[in-house]
């Protein structure tokens, strides 16, 4: 069984879990935002692991919003909007929290390795997929099958590891950004080759 289809079976069973929950889908996606803006204020602290735990908890309310909203049968393109508008605000805000902290430069500044992630990460290879789709060169089986070495599940892991690192570690936790850029940087490659061709 594959890893895409076991996370796929594994949110459904978070779905059916949390169906009963007396919140619509688009309120738990709201409650990702909420959250992550707790962690950029632990951040602002320079509290990296109360920080951390708010994105942990933003990460989980973004894995159950959309399974909650299939297990009810209520999924709807708009609902599919916002929870995607959402999902870069939070990755945003966990960018920013890790630009507070005071990251030793591993090859190159850590605020150039940041913003080539949030850039070529979270930006570019979003609209590489985005701008395929609205320019009518890829249909869904092309997007469906778009390659990506740091996809946004994993760049949130990396993003994760590197503010737990920050207290024990730090130079650890800037050369795993460096490499975040890195593989940002390659994914959206990638992703631009797919949709050229």
């Amino acid at each position: 069984m594959s890893l895409k289809h076991r996370f796929s079976s594994f949110q459904s069973s978070l779905g059916t879990l949390f169906s009963s929950l007396p919140l619509t889908p688009n309120q738990i996606t709201f409650s990702a935002l909420f959250f992550a803006l707790i962690g950029l204020y632990f951040a602002l602290q320079l509290s990296a692991l109360f920080s951390l735990l708010f994105f942990i908890l933003a990460g989980a309310a973004d894995a159950i919003d959309g399974a909650v909203a299939r297990a009810r049968k209520s999924a709807t393109a708009h609902g599919a909007y916002i929870d995607g508008m959402v999902d870069r605000l939070v990755e945003f805000c966990l960018i920013l929290s890790l630009s507070f902290f005071a990251l030793p430069h591993f090859i190159i500044p850590i605020a150039l390795s940041l913003l080539l992630i949030l850039f070529f990460g979270s930006c570019m290879t979003s609209f590489a997929t985005a701008y395929a789709s609205h320019r009518k060169v890829a249909d869904a089986r092309k997007i469906a099958s778009q390659p990506g070495i740091l996809a946004r599940a994993e760049r949130l892991i990396l993003l994760f590891a590197s503010l737990a690192l920050v207290p024990f570690c730090p130079s650890c936790a800037s050369a795993l950004l460096f490499i975040g850029a890195c593989l940002s940087l390659l994914t959206f490659a990638q992703r631009f080759a797919h949709y050229s061709k």
